[in-house]
């Protein structure tokens, strides 16, 4: 029988863990997302199972971003795909914005993601018909950062039939 999967913030202690994942030791992304969680109106989110990890997300609400709030980096590695770890990130993240009294939730995806659309189709995203031009920093195999524009298109959920 598998083990019962569960969703908890990060906390300092799963830095190293998560670090070790990271496609370049240079890249940090664990640890940014991490410090923008102790400022605040940022949430890092974590599947677990037992205590193997799973996969991580965002939740965005801080004032200067454009969507409030907005699902962000999903990502569940890939020997754990398909068993569910990112509906319950998902989840998870918007039980958080209904505490947080927001109605609704919004994301990002490239319009040519061709297995991230379905998936958040079916967690009952839709599509607004708007783009956004979005700067994507990255590291590359040598420790380098760069950054990419791609042109996104916005999705956005209804959190209001969660209130039950």
């Amino acid at each position: 029988m598998t083990e019962p999967m569960s969703v908890r913030l990060c906390t300092a202690e799963d830095l190293p863990a998560l670090s070790r994942r990271e496609p370049h030791p240079n890249a940090h992304y664990a640890d940014g997302h991490y410090q923008r969680q102790q400022q605040g109106d940022y949430l890092f989110a974590l599947a677990l199972r037992d205590s193997e990890l799973l996969g991580t997300s965002v939740l965005d609400c801080r004032g200067d971003n454009l969507l409030q709030p907005e699902l962000k980096s999903l990502w569940v590695y890939p020997e754990h795909r398909r068993q569910g770890a990112a509906r319950a990130l998902t989840r998870y993240l918007e039980e958080q914005a209904l505490d947080l009294g927001f109605d609704e939730i919004f994301l990002r995806v490239d319009p040519q993601n061709a297995a991230a659309i379905p998936m958040y189709i079916s967690l009952d995203y839709t599509p607004t018909g708007d783009h956004h031009l979005t700067t994507y920093e990255y590291v590359d195999g040598l420790g380098a950062t760069h950054s990419r524009e791609q042109m996104d298109a916005i999705y956005r959920k209804s959190l209001r039939l969660l209130r039950g």
